[in-house]
């Protein structure tokens, strides 16, 4: 799947959840195939994973890097998209400060194909990665209690 056809978007307000919207303007019907399971339903949002990796060491505008999505399961790529690393910054600072008011969830996280919502979720786990593959955890959201 070329990265080309996935733009990413992040929206973050003072009262709103933050969120990623990964959306889709390629052959709809190869990427529906990495989204659903063999009995073709959707993948349930617990089997995905959702991470970031820098091309550069800066967590910062300008900066750059890769937003992987993978399925937990099979350990199979669902979607990598290209992605500035000041919006994934502007994204954890967000989801951090709003904490409080995010029971649900820390960032909501959808995909849609062809304007078409495919996936929507709320997720607690955001993992970011520098240029070696080592966790960045200052950078990351982690729940309380969980180990990695």
């Amino acid at each position: 799947m070329r990265r080309d056809y996935f733009t990413l978007d992040v929206t973050t307000g003072d009262e709103t959840k933050p969120q990623i919207t990964v959306s889709f303007d390629g052959p709809a019907k190869s990427f529906e195939d990495r989204l659903t399971d063999e009995a073709g339903m959707t993948l349930d949002t617990e089997q995905l994973d959702v991470t970031y990796r820098l091309h550069d060491d800066a967590l910062t505008v300008g900066g750059s890097g890769v937003l992987a999505v993978t399925n937990r399961i099979t350990g199979d790529f669902v979607l990598e998209c290209n992605a500035d690393a000041g919006m994934i910054d502007q994204l954890v600072s967000a989801a951090r400060e709003n904490d409080d008011n995010n029971a649900d969830g820390r960032y909501q996280f959808s995909v849609t194909v062809n304007d078409h919502e495919m996936l929507s979720c709320d997720r607690d786990i955001f993992l970011v990665y520098n240029t070696e593959g080592d966790l960045l955890r200052q950078h990351s959201l982690i729940p309380s209690g969980v180990e990695l």
